[in-house]
């Protein structure tokens, strides 16, 4: 018996691709599919495979970039495969050709092209180009989150044809259920006023959307709207956004709310009136599929947003758009989204955003590729 093997390279709260193989490998795994997972000795990747008897899991002490590519390797020796499926950009996530026997095909998982952050040096740009040119020409078969990912990766590849698998991120049906006491409690708390929701990491990596959002409580504030605006999330530069709030004059409008736990987010998420996600067009966001549009899909509420890359893809006509940066026009859209009173209705079934709508489709793809390993 050859089993799939998964490799990971950090743990899911540290790199969003880590979501695709947590849940792709637990759920092909319930479906009686043979799945191997190695992944880094975290406490987080320890305690999502704990109760997961059928999938088997081993870990890597992490260490340095070429240390860790060295084991994974070595890992790699000691069985054969049906195919072997690659999370991670960069020299730690390279697997050596003369460790993997050349019938056993690379599968590997582009979430994102981080060569196109534009906040990262020249340097290391430079090098992310040459690893992920490195990583495109190395595997037979390749999983992709967005469409610019794909076209790019086809033209580097242009004879693929189908061994390249559309597949968007998802999020877990089971972390969806809204839990009433805590959305009254939410609302209580926010004594009548309307909430403007804003989920996300407070990091600077995100520093031109947590600034929009600023500046949106300064519009409000001067426009003596009702809303408050919340940030959801935590992160390691809250004292700097803090400090940005306060001499924006945001203080009574503007909320940082800190991190929450995953299973209370859809309640959270819930008790807004408007959620917010600024997506400007840039290299980065059009190559990437925020997981975060895919809680905002789930919560059927009215979302505010740019018309960019996948976010538009997913919601289609059911968001309200702005012009990029121009953030009178998105107070006005959260006017006029907080002023609506028919009901509103996305259309997006919950089953379409799910991770096992996408373990059904990555299945299937394994199987028309001849990669799927004997149950």
């Amino acid at each position: 018996m050859k089993p799939l093997l998964f490799v990971g390279v950090s743990s899911m709260r540290d790199h969003a691709g880590q979501h695709k193989l947590y849940f792709l490998a637990d759920l092909l795994g319930r479906r009686g599919m043979p799945v191997t997972v190695l992944v880094p000795d975290l406490a987080e990747n320890r305690a999502f495979f704990a109760d997961k008897p059928h999938v088997a899991t081993h870990f890597y002490p992490t260490g340095s970039a070429l240390a860790d590519a060295w084991r994974k390797s070595q890992f790699v020796r000691t069985r054969r495969w049906s195919a072997i499926w690659v999370v991670g950009v960069g020299v730690r996530s390279y697997l050596w050709r003369s460790g993997v026997g050349r019938d056993v095909p690379i599968i590997k998982d582009f979430d994102e092209f981080p060569s196109m952050i534009a906040s990262f040096g020249r340097l290391r740009r430079i090098y992310l180009r040459w690893i992920e040119r490195r990583m495109v020409a190395q595997a037979q078969g390749f999983t992709c989150a967005s469409a610019l990912l794909e076209n790019v990766v086809r033209q580097q590849r242009p004879h693929l044809g189908p061994r390249l698998l559309r597949l968007p991120v998802a999020i877990s049906a089971s972390e969806q259920a809204v839990d009433p006491a805590l959305v009254s409690q939410l609302k209580k708390t926010a004594a009548g006023h309307p909430v403007l929701l804003y989920v996300g990491s407070v990091n600077r990596f995100y520093e031109d959307q947590l600034d929009e959002i600023i500046a949106l409580a300064g519009v409000l504030r001067r426009r003596s709207s009702p809303a408050r605006l919340k940030i959801l999330g935590g992160g390691p530069d809250m004292d700097y956004f803090k400090a940005k709030a306060a001499a924006a004059q945001a203080g009574e409008i503007l909320e940082f709310a800190g991190h929450v736990r995953r299973e209370d987010l859809a309640s959270h998420l819930e008790a807004a009136d408007v959620l917010v996600f600024p997506f400007a067009a840039n290299a980065f966001n059009l190559s990437r599929c925020p997981t975060k549009a895919f809680h905002y899909a789930a919560a059927n509420r009215p979302v505010v947003t740019n018309r960019t890359g996948e976010v538009a893809v997913l919601f289609g006509d059911a968001a309200s758009y702005y012009p990029e940066r121009d953030v009178e026009a998105l107070a006005d859209r959260c006017e006029e989204a907080l002023a609506r009173t028919d009901p509103y209705e996305n259309g997006i079934p919950l089953a379409t955003l799910t991770w096992e709508a996408r373990a059904q489709t990555f299945s299937d793809w394994l199987s028309a590729q001849g990669w799927t390993p004997a149950a």
